[in-house]
């Protein structure tokens, strides 16, 4: 049974809850999870909670009831005793929807790299009525650093990990279990399931609403301990105005919600001051801040009417734990919820922007183009990269991963791209971006992703964000004449300046990239030199990484319809007829044969005539020299009669 129902231990702390508590424990014992190891911890109830627990007790792996040091300590006396391969814990006044154990345990079975997993909440209140539902998203360090807070309930453990980062710590009150997340996400990845997996009850009683006002000087008091830890120290610094917006952030959430709207709007401008972008957010907050001030007080209370309320006469029996399971319907999921985010790429000036519109014309994805070009728009992806293709890999992608669930979840920076106007044309790409992330949001569309400078990240990009990956291979002498005739040299020192890219994946070019630095009127010789360790990489993409859609450019070109037909079938993407119309307007004989320098973005031409431009543009010679210099690895991707 342990192989294929690993032991789960579930730790509920109780100190007089008699309200709730057995509508807690029921929804733990209900989940008809066959390996199960239910331990509670009281810290010595008066209000008749141990009655309750001596009723379930032949169901239990063992209980307590004695006086302890507060929640953190009782929660540990837990994690101490617990024997499972994963752990979570259960406040005695929060409940489990049906199944939640087992859907756990499938997510963390399925992600071994997985420290920590974490899904969508309900809030209930004390009489088990939904009176909110709270839906996350994916999380990096740096989100949790900003005070991003992960629903508790939902939370499951691998046991080795929370071992490693150690025990719950007794300094906290209030934000305990945040501390441990920052603590966990430092050392292993955390996952996150857009599915309803429990409900947290909100109550007079409850600290998030009787102590809010203390949560903010807590969030402060993490972020000065995380400042003295390596890890976490690095991403503050990468990213300090949005982690200290996000803290002050948090703590006037809470100040509001503790009838303080002066401190609270004192702590909005802090917001202002450091990050805009989520004061905006937050707008509706500040207006109900500046309310309460000019005497509306009332509107809290109408605000909270749900939440403030008495809890009524408790239920006993499974009538207990299924009163509060009275969940809103999921959203009905779209057809292309199914669809995996894409990653186009491959060297600059393969037809990457070509592929990568063709393969968004089904209207289920929104198109985004280039977040790693270190000119890339901000609006687009909020932190800038220094290099062109720059390498993300498990070692380094603190400093980028928030960033990119934000591109992944289509949310727009529009307080950034503002800052960073300097023309009317700055103003009409904002415009063109806003409008394709709010539509694509709306509209429930999935992000194709249009960067040739992800190629030495295709893994991560496929590992860590679940991308398809295309990697486009364009005929090295048409890649080395566009590069010709734009007159674009390439500064190897981008690629030299990355340790990690260079021990991964470049070092037995180093001395090659250091001699072309040398003689940057040399096009040519560049070019041929990219486009050989560029391919290098792909073909060890090929070897490692089966499940890559790898295309060349000539066969796209050459049967347009028949060859994207059959990388959307190898996808699973819907090939409409709109998509073939796309298609055909794209590549027909009737479009140009070669685009002004003007307009070399445009993905409109004769695919088929465009395919052999290179013979005009480059001498025999310097045809040859190209051959000579990359024929190491062409020859696995080109025939002879190729270069003829």
């Amino acid at each position: 049974m342990s192989e294929q129902f690993p032991l789960v231990t579930i730790v509920t702390p109780s100190y007089n809850q008699a309200d709730y508590l057995e509508q807690t424990l029921l929804s733990v014992l209900g989940q008809g999870y066959p390996n199960l190891e239910y331990l509670v911890v009281d810290g010595g109830s008066t209000d008749g909670s141990v009655e309750i627990i001596r009723k379930y007790q032949n169901q239990l792996a063992w209980w307590v009831s004695e006086k302890d040091e507060g929640q953190a300590d009782a929660i540990n006396k837990g994690f101490r005793r617990a024997a499972g391969k994963y752990i979570a814990w259960l406040n005695s006044d929060d409940i489990y929807l049906p199944g939640t154990i087992a859907k756990a345990v499938q997510t963390l079975e399925a992600n071994p790299d997985a420290g920590l997993v974490y899904a969508n909440l309900l809030s209930i209140n004390a009489r088990g009525e939904h009176v909110n539902t709270i839906r996350y998203r994916p999380f990096a360090l740096e989100d949790l650093l900003a005070f991003f807070i992960i629903g508790q309930p939902t939370v499951f453990m691998r046991r080795a990990v929370l071992e490693e980062a150690g025990y719950l710590s007794r300094d906290y009150h209030y934000l305990l279990d945040h501390h441990l997340w920052l603590r966990i996400a430092a050392i292993a990845r955390l996952r996150y399931v857009p599915e309803l997996w429990a409900a947290a009850r909100y109550h007079p009683g409850a600290k998030n609403m009787a102590q809010a006002e203390k949560f903010g000087r807590e969030a402060f008091k993490i972020l000065e301990w995380a400042s003295t830890q390596p890890k976490m120290a690095d991403v503050i610094a990468g990213g300090h105005d949005r982690i200290m917006g996000g803290a002050h952030r948090f703590d006037a959430h809470y100040l509001l919600d503790a009838a303080q709207p002066l401190k609270a709007l004192k702590a909005y401008r802090q917001v202002w001051k450091y990050y805009p972008e989520f004061a905006l957010r937050r707008l509706n907050r500040i207006v109900f801040s500046f309310a309460s001030l000019a005497g509306l007080g009332g509107l809290r209370r109408l605000i909270y009417r749900r939440y403030l309320i008495a809890p009524g006469k408790a239920e006993s029996g499974h009538a207990a734990a299924s009163a509060v399971v009275a969940v809103p319907e999921p959203r009905r999921k779209k057809p292309n919820d199914l669809l995996p985010p894409i990653l186009v790429t491959g060297v600059h000036r393969s037809s990457t922007t070509w592929v990568g519109k063709m393969l968004a014309a089904n209207k289920d994805y929104a198109y985004v183009s280039e977040p790693l070009n270190v000119l890339h728009r901000r609006g687009v992806m909020r932190k800038p990269v220094q290099h062109w293709y720059t390498y993300i890999c498990d070692e380094n992608e603190d400093l980028l991963l928030s960033s990119f669930y934000e591109t992944m979840q289509l949310r727009y920076h529009t307080w950034l791209e503002l800052g960073d106007l300097r023309s009317l044309k700055d103003a009409g790409r904002l415009m063109r971006d806003w409008m394709n992330f709010t539509i694509g949001r709306k509209r429930g569309r999935q992000v194709l992703l249009k960067d040739p400078f992800a190629l030495f990240s295709a893994e991560w990009f496929s590992r860590r964000l679940g991308c398809e990956v295309v990697i486009a291979v364009r005929h090295p002498a048409a890649f080395v004449s566009s590069l010709k005739r734009l007159n674009w040299p390439f500064q190897f020192e981008d690629l030299l300046a990355q340790p990690l890219l260079m021990s991964d994946w470049l070092e037995p070019f180093r001395s090659e990239m250091i001699q072309a630095e040398k003689n940057p009127e040399d096009i040519i010789g560049q070019a041929s030199l990219l486009w050989r360790m560029i391919y290098h990489v792909v073909w060890e993409f090929q070897q490692n990484n089966p499940h890559f859609h790898i295309v060349r450019h000539e066969d796209l070109s050459l049967n347009p319809l028949q060859e994207f037909q059959s990388l959307y079938r190898a996808m699973g993407v819907p090939f409409t007829r709109g998509v073939a119309e796309t298609i055909h307007k794209s590549t027909n004989p009737g479009n140009p044969t070669e685009l002004p320098l003007e307009s070399i973005h445009s993905v409109n031409l004769d695919s088929k005539t465009n395919i052999k431009n290179w013979q005009n543009r480059l001498k025999p010679e310097e045809i040859d020299r190209v051959r000579e210099l990359t024929e190491e690895i062409s020859q696995r991707y080109y025939r002879d009669q190729d270069w003829i």
